[in-house]
């Protein structure tokens, strides 16, 4: 019952105890008591009271929308249940997102989502910063945010303001990084010393560089995939180390990549003991599956003699670089890599020199004006 009675030193009190919860948020609940009520006659009417007062304020709670914590979750089970289309189908894409919004917005989770401000989304931005995360994962958190954010303003789960928490703020603009790449003498060094050696990494850095294939993508490489017939590799899926499962290519589409004669050679090395179509081309070595796979090719260059800060997505670079050095145009390398960033790309083209090779040629002063000089002085003396 909602009235009770009680003594307290002979005397009869009675006490009102009143909940209730939201019709559209159940996870919503609103208490109120009083104390020390002399009558039964008057706890009722206490109790009516209690009862407008409580209904009145969750009403208005929910004409406001619902806390940042239910946007978040209201947002993951719309996901997992497909009506946000297949970008977000799959789960870890999904936990991805609503774990990152729980960590870095945990301040946010028992706010009204309608209550948070710009200034809110700058201190998450800058506590961001202040702990030194990378740019990467700042801009992730803002993405996030936004993504969460305008999902609830669109299905009138944020009501009274139509922009989020972290819209038009500004982070701290990308520094550029030098992509450390292989001269082609290296690279012919460092291959070749790897195949004298039998070393067990050698099949792994060759594919990477006549491929330019990501990391994901050569270990998801299975024999079905390699086309021998039209002399052909079909990249259409990417191993996610973190996840230990297989998704799209970062791209988000499935491309071709034509098989040159030397890497020919080394797919027929691969295949002597007939495997199964479904059987990964490349070993997997522990170094690899354990993120350890530029430690490895950095330990082997400086053996050699080769002192590079690389990692293993130089080989990917070095692709790029020296395609377009030797005269392949830029959306010919792109769609074999499965770039999609024409200004991402421009690194590699700025790398391999070919927009200005050549370009200063026309700047001829020295040379021409020594001779007309000594045209001159010629001409004065006769």
């Amino acid at each position: 019952m909602a009235i009770t009675s009680y003594k307290i030193n002979g005397e009869t009190y009675f006490k009102v105890y009143v909940q209730a919860r939201g019709k559209n948020d159940v996870s919503l609940r609103l208490q109120r008591k009083r104390l020390k009520i002399e009558s039964m006659a008057e706890a009722r009417k206490i109790e009516k009271k209690l009862y407008k007062t409580v209904y009145e304020e969750i009403a208005k709670i929910e004409g406001r929308g619902l806390k940042w914590v239910d946007i978040i979750d209201r947002w993951a089970t719309s996901a997992k249940l497909g009506y946000l289309g297949d970008r977000y189908s799959q789960d870890h894409q999904i936990s991805e997102h609503t774990n990152r919004l729980k960590r870095y917005t945990k301040e946010w989770l028992n706010v009204q989502a309608c209550d948070l401000t710009k200034g809110d989304g700058r201190r998450v931005l800058n506590f961001a910063e202040e702990q030194g995360l990378a740019q990467a994962t700042i801009r992730g958190i803002k993405s996030s945010i936004n993504m969460v954010y305008r999902w609830g303003i669109e299905e009138k789960l944020i009501i009274g303001t139509h922009t989020t928490p972290v819209e038009r703020l500004s982070l701290k603009k990308k520094k550029e990084k030098v992509v450390k790449i292989l001269s082609m003498d290296e690279i012919r060094t460092f291959l070749n010393e790897a195949k004298s050696m039998n070393h067990p990494w050698y099949h792994i850095w060759s594919f990477a560089f006549y491929t330019g294939m990501r990391s994901g993508e050569l270990m998801a490489l299975q024999w079905k995939d390699i086309d021998f017939e039209k002399v052909i590799i079909n990249v259409s899926k990417s191993y996610k180390r973190s996840h230990n499962l297989l998704k799209c290519t970062k791209s988000g589409y499935w491309r071709i990549v034509p098989i040159s004669p030397e890497l020919m050679t080394i797919l027929n090395e691969l295949r002597k003991d007939k495997p199964d179509e479904n059987d990964n081309v490349l070993p997997r070595h522990y170094a690899w599956t354990n993120g350890e796979a530029g430690k490895v090719l950095r330990g082997f260059l400086e053996s050699l003699g080769i002192a590079r800060p690389v990692n293993f997505h130089s080989l990917r670079a070095c692709f790029a670089t020296h395609m377009l050095a030797s005269g392949v145009n830029q959306a010919t390398v792109m769609k074999i890599g499965g770039w999609q960033d024409l200004k991402t790309f421009q690194i590699y083209v700025r790398l391999a020199g070919v927009e200005v090779k050549g370009a200063t040629d026309a700047l001829q002063i020295l040379s021409p004006f020594q001779d007309k000089t000594t045209n001159n002085v010629l001409t004065m003396v006769r």
